[in-house]
């Protein structure tokens, strides 16, 4: 078997008990979803998932200083704090563990579409990074290819 094709089987089987999951639990489903994304984008493995951990959550971290800036001070445009921390989330890719730029967005984008929710998007992406080691880790034990994703 190919690990695509294993990669779909483990996918689909850990997306059906996600869903399933989350919405028994009450967890932000479609936070999981960004998170298991950002790991295969950040290129998967080890690197994988310490990349989508910390860039996802940074970005989480931006969204909630961003909302408390803006209702801090609000004699300034909450616009400046939008030009200010998107940028300072770039700025932050000079340091290793926060270089997947993507990944910062990513969690800044959940943070918001979790309704300024900074738990449950957290906790909703961290979920879906394991999701992403997981499905990774055992496609490869199904499959007799390696993919250029080896966990290290």
């Amino acid at each position: 078997m190919t690990y695509l094709f294993a990669v779909g089987i483990t996918v689909g089987i850990l997306a059906g008990a996600w869903v399933y999951a989350g919405g028994t639990l009450g967890f932000v489903g479609f936070a999981g979803f960004l998170g298991w994304a950002t790991y295969f984008a950040a290129g998967g493995g080890k690197k994988g998932i310490i990349s989508t951990l910390c860039s996802n959550l940074s970005g989480v971290f931006w969204g909630v200083i961003t909302i408390w800036a803006a209702t801090t001070f609000t004699a300034v445009p909450s616009l400046f704090f939008t030009i200010a921390f998107a940028a300072i989330m770039c700025w932050q890719a000079k340091l290793n563990l926060l270089e997947f730029i993507p990944g910062t967005f990513i969690g800044n984008a959940a943070f918001y579409a979790a309704g300024n929710d900074a738990i449950g998007a957290a906790v909703g992406l961290t979920c879906g990074a394991v999701l992403g080691l997981l499905s990774d880790f055992s496609a490869k034990k199904l499959s007799a290819e390696k993919s250029d994703n080896t966990i290290k």
